[in-house]
């Protein structure tokens, strides 16, 4: 009888144990997936990462390039005000200069008008 006895414990102790185990397994089971699951979510996380940054650096040379050609397009603009205020510099000189010929002829014309006889008719000078 006693020895009925140790073998229903030991059968319960097995079968304690054999669930314990059971559960045990499971449960690493469970963690082990949750760690796959878990690492591949870095492992993308990483990639997009990596892309991100690979498009970030290319658009910080597509901005680099554009504000360097926004340099040389303000070089040129501010070149072309130079001309351009040289040109309108000269344009007044040339119109002023035109006046004073202009002045210089209506004065001689007059002047051989009032010196010329006045049978003879003079041309008005043409504009």
């Amino acid at each position: 009888m006693k020895k009925d006895v140790v073998l229903v414990i030991l059968g319960l102790l097995v079968v304690g144990l054999s669930i314990f185990l059971a559960r045990s397994l499971e449960q690493e089971r469970r963690a082990l997936k949750g760690l796959e699951e878990e690492r591949y979510s870095r492992m993308v996380a990483e990639e997009i990462s990596q892309k991100n940054a690979s498009k970030l650096s290319t658009m910080q040379e597509q901005i680099k390039s554009a504000s360097d050609k926004m340099a040389k397009i303000q070089d040129i603009v501010e070149q072309e005000k130079g001309v351009n205020a040289d040109l309108k510099n000269q344009y007044a000189q040339l119109a002023e200069a035109k006046e004073a010929l202009e002045a210089k002829v209506k004065a001689a014309m007059q002047e051989q008008a009032a010196h010329a006889p006045a049978s003879v008719p003079v041309a008005a000078p043409a504009k």
